[in-house]
């Protein structure tokens, strides 16, 4: 891990999710930052430093995919993991080489791995 805590934000609307999946993210290394909306996305990547974004692409105020695009303007550098029930390797990929695409349903060991890979 690269810095400790590692911080993810995970942005996902649906409240069940979101608590479950933070739950299982959570280590002693890493923070879950979990909100519901890209306006409380844009805060918390104002509030803090972020290590990873994972966000799902549906939000109700609007897309996962803009809230990518404006972490990756303020961080360049910036892991991030799109979620989706549809295909959208091609719109994740022009978010640049750190920008990553997972499939709804999430196998939770292929988010395990990725979580590992990109926190290194």
């Amino acid at each position: 891990m690269t810095a400790n805590p590692f911080v993810i934000l995970y942005v996902e609307d649906n409240e069940y999710i979101r608590e479950s999946f933070a739950e299982l993210l959570a280590t002693p290394e890493r923070l879950i930052v979990g909100v519901a909306d890209g306006a409380a996305a844009r805060a918390a990547l104002q509030a803090q430093t972020v290590n990873l974004l994972l966000t799902d692409v549906n939000l109700p105020d609007g897309s996962g995919l803009d809230v990518a695009r404006d972490a990756l303007r303020q961080n360049p550098g910036l892991p991030v993991i799109v979620c989706s029930g549809h295909d959208l390797r091609e719109a994740v990929r022009s978010l640049g080489p750190t920008a990553h695409a997972l499939r709804k349903p999430v196998d939770l060991d292929e988010l395990e791995a990725l979580v590992e890979r990109l926190a290194q």
